[in-house]
């Protein structure tokens, strides 16, 4: 009764005064050219498959000069520091010694104390940004639950674990490189940070992105096993790369060399690519080393054993690049 007494009312003012003009509606945001970019994704399990390329590491020349304008256009157009020219040192000739020598055993050290190891001789060519992908906040990469019910193998802790082994190698070679996420037990996507803090990190050398992974196949539900035949590894770099794609095939004929496991090749899109091979201004690539769904694959990357492989086959890719440069 009292809504209609209220209508009534209010359409008599309305007869008398007019309806009130409505409020005007902002103008459509123009387009900008970030917004006419492909959609950009995190994992290479969500390109769809009919926009995948597939390139066989071995048909790529790892060796030619880059004559493609490619995204790191500004990295290889800086040109290398002069080797200065080598001197040779002068050699003293021996002291003269009167009567029998006695040997020496004064190492300057205390009694007892072990003789500290030789520093790397290495000279770094390339400052590599390691990224482990994904943190431990993040919902999913995770396998289905083993026979027991409470055995899962979670993709954060993997990868963090292949990056740890790689720096611990690389440590000891005296390779330079960039922990692009430590914090990953407070993260979880974090894809916008990882790309910001490798293109922010300053550094005289050349900078290389290499990110981790485990796969995952298509399945009905997170808790269903994929068909054993989804297996292997795959390394994805951007399209536009071409250094890229050359330090892909050195990492793919690395990890299936020491892995053994199924050839899945070089991977790349044009459509909706991978955000931080898209995003990142140095050379990228992200390797996919095996798949959690399948359930003897994932027993392998649950092994210490194997994943000291998977991370022995990085680090051997990366030694190669180091030796020989992205020419």
């Amino acid at each position: 009764m009292l809504k209609n007494f209220f209508d009534a009312i209010s359409n008599f003012f309305s007869s008398l005064f007019g309806n009130r003009a409505p409020k005007e509606q902002p103008s459509p945001r123009p387009v900008s050219e970030k917004d006419k970019l492909p959609d950009l994704i995190e994992d290479s399990s969500d390109v769809p498959r009919d926009t995948i390329i597939t390139v066989n590491e071995m048909d790529v020349d790892v060796t030619g000069p880059f004559a493609d304008p490619d995204k790191e256009a500004a990295i290889d157009d800086v040109e290398p520091a002069p080797v200065p020219p080598v001197v040779p040192t002068p050699v003293e000739p021996p002291p003269v010694v009167v009567g029998p020598a006695t040997p020496s055993t004064d190492t300057g050290k205390p009694a007892g104390e072990p003789t500290p190891p030789p520093k790397p001789t290495h000279k770094a060519r390339y400052l590599w940004c390691l990224d482990n992908g994904h943190g431990k906040l993040q919902a999913g990469k995770r396998s289905p639950l083993f026979d027991d019910g409470k055995t899962r193998f979670f993709e954060y802790e993997f990868n963090r674990d292949i990056v740890e082994r790689i720096m611990k190698a690389l440590d000891k070679k005296g390779v330079k490189y960039f922990d692009v996420v430590p914090d990953f037990l407070e993260v979880g996507s974090f894809l916008e940070e990882r790309v910001d803090r490798a293109n922010k990190k300053k550094s005289d050398l050349q900078k290389i992105y290499v990110s981790v992974h485990a796969n995952a196949g298509p399945a009905p539900s997170a808790e269903s096993w994929v068909s054993s035949s989804i297996k292997g590894a795959e390394t994805w770099f951007a399209q536009n790369s071409t250094k890229g794609k050359k330090i892909a095939a050195v990492f793919q004929k690395h990890i299936i060399a020491k892995t053994g496991m199924k050839n899945r090749n070089l991977k790349s899109t044009a459509e909706k690519p991978l955000y931080v091979l898209q995003k990142t201004i140095m050379p990228a690539i992200l390797t996919e080393n095996g798949f959690y769904n399948n359930k003897e694959e994932v027993e392998d990357l649950m092994k210490d054993a194997f994943r000291q492989k998977i991370a022995d086959a990085h680090v051997d890719a990366i030694l190669e690049i180091e030796k020989n440069g992205i020419i």
